[in-house]
């Protein structure tokens, strides 16, 4: 037997142990009047050169104001709706929130087009990060960050709204895009009523109407039912398998932490929500005509069209429905106190820059707020995937010469190409005795790009004919990373991948192999290399 594998994951599982521990500290409120501006053009076709001037107004320190939940409690809670299902009267009522925001002078920080700025400021590292020293650039995606500080975002974007149309009752919907049976799944129409400040000319005009969203957006196939079967199983290996925070929300990010500049054991570590149904949506949604998808296919753009706030609404609903509602009973976010502590700033309906904490926001009831649910929830909570093959590939691959990959750093630079096939040694074979309540998982080490255009990592397990028009349907599917272009400066993209694969295993029938054949699908232009594939028990 070939003992390369295993002396490979015995060196890997050594220098785990003898890491040194991370010097690290939270995230705190970047000096907000040093701000970079975006400049790029697309990667091919369009010469222009665009410039993205997203600097937000400035604040002297001594008038930001720290939040409390006492000083913006609700009266009465808000409820948020799904979008397909409010009134008519509702739409007139959310349409002239957006008149009265987008009438603003761009100057006043309520404004509409301060609120875009606050997204494409820190979603492509416009600031430095406080206290960081040098020139790291400050990034809410690709970590534990990104669903708090989205929610942060969104909480204070509502106020304003509700206050400029005196309503206090008013809430934000969301757009039911998980939805594959009772209407959510298509573009909301109260969004595609062109002359109204709900439109967005700048969106695919072949996925408007009745077109069915795709959450795996690349996916070529034409059948209705096939892409919501494609949905309801990245709904599922999205949320329900992956049980943990990190694997669900993240990984650190923390003071000094640099997605450009980063190494295998530093990078950071994007959630599944994030990487696949998140990261689908705005590829989805943005047009394909113009440079980078804008506007919604692109970070710097997104929150230029009004439905990227609905979007959102949705994905904050998945975190609490994640957090409360799946069968296995209550999970928990990150309790690091690098975590908690992070700290963001945002405009509130007086136009006060706002000081608040990650803390702050973990529990939605004493924000004042909650979601309508919705049946169609049960339909991926309980989806539960066919195997399309037959039996173990290991056998088959061994014997067509399948490479083995192992853990970083053993392998040096891999180029995906537009796909790779490799053998991965699982924990099983070292005879690592499993803790309790672990998952296993595959970790795509090391993964880096430029993020020119779109890209789509599409990964299967023990299916080595997989290739860009297999159906992400089966059981063999463990999830797909999903690529937004950005046009920072700070586009290139150092980062890990991980996937729970324990569900996928036990439903293909293969738990007792000591391998596992992995295919990871590449789709796009760019080039994507990693530095290696590790499947460990995580808890």
């Amino acid at each position: 037997m070939d003992r390369a594998p295993f002396i490979q994951g015995a060196i890997w599982m050594a220098l785990l142990l003898v890491l040194p521990a991370a010097n690290a500290a939270p995230i705190t409120v970047p000096n907000l009047s040093q701000c970079g501006i975006a400049a790029d053009k697309a990667p091919r076709g369009d010469p222009t050169v665009y410039y993205f001037n997203c600097c937000l107004p400035y604040v002297p320190p001594h008038k930001v104001v720290q939040f409390s939940l006492d000083a913006y409690k609700l009266a009465k809670t808000h409820v948020r709706h799904p979008a397909h299902r409010v009134s008519e009267n509702y739409i007139a009522k959310y349409n002239k929130a957006y008149e009265l925001m987008k009438a603003l002078p761009d100057t006043d920080p309520r404004s509409f087009k301060v609120q875009t700025h606050l997204h494409c400021a820190f979603c492509n590292g416009a600031y430095r990060q406080g206290g960081a020293g040098g020139d790291t650039p400050l990034q809410v995606h690709f970590s534990w960050l990104f669903l708090p500080w989205h929610r942060m975002y969104l909480y204070f974007h509502e106020r304003i709204l509700a206050s400029l149309i005196g309503d206090p009752s008013f809430s934000l919907v969301y757009w039911n895009w998980d939805d594959q049976r009772d209407g959510g799944n298509v573009l909301p129409p109260m969004f595609e009523r062109n002359g109204t400040a709900l439109y967005d000319e700048y969106r695919n005009p072949n996925h408007s109407g009745p077109a069915l969203v795709r959450l795996s957006p690349a996916s070529s196939t034409l059948n209705n039912s096939v892409i919501v079967s494609e949905n309801l199983n990245s709904m599922y290996q999205a949320l329900v398998t992956a049980r943990t925070p990190e694997l669900f929300m993240g990984g650190p990010y923390r003071r000094g932490t640099d997605l450009t500049n980063a190494t295998v054991l530093t990078a950071p570590l994007g959630g599944s929500i994030e990487n696949t149904v998140h990261n689908g949506i705005h590829y989805w949604t943005g047009s394909r005509t113009l440079p980078l998808g804008m506007d919604m296919g692109t970070f710097t753009t997104a929150s230029r069209d009004p439905v990227f706030y609905a979007h959102h609404s949705n994905v904050d609903r998945l975190w609490d429905l994640w957090r409360f509602e799946l069968p296995d009973g209550e999970r928990f976010d990150h309790n690091e106190t690098d975590f908690l502590d992070a700290e963001f700033a945002f405009f509130d309906e007086h136009a006060n820059l706002v000081k608040i904490k990650v803390r702050d926001v973990l529990d939605i009831s004493k924000l004042g707020y909650k979601y309508k649910r919705v049946s169609s929830d049960k339909l991926w909570i309980r989806f539960s995937p066919l195997p399309a093959s037959n039996g173990s590939a290991l056998p088959k691959a061994i014997a067509d010469g399948v490479p083995f990959v192992g853990a970083s750093p053993l392998n040096g630079t891999i180029d995906l190409g537009t796909r790779l096939v490799a053998r991965v040694q699982r924990p099983y074979a070292l005879h690592v005795n499993r803790p309790d309540h672990s998952d296993e998982v595959l970790t795509i080490q090391g993964l880096d790009v430029i993020r020119d255009s779109f890209m789509q990592l599409v990964v299967f397990v023990n299916l080595p004919a997989a290739n860009s028009s297999t159906p992400t349907n089966s059981a063999e599917y463990v999830g797909t990373f999903n690529v937004v272009p950005s046009a920072s400066q700070h586009r290139r993209l150092m980062t890990n991948v991980k996937f729970e694969i324990g569900d996928n295993l036990k439903r293909v029938g293969i738990r007792k192999d000591d391998e596992v054949v992995v295919t990871i699908v590449v789709k796009g232009t760019e080039k994507i290399t990693i530095q290696g594939l590790q499947i460990a028990y995580e808890v």
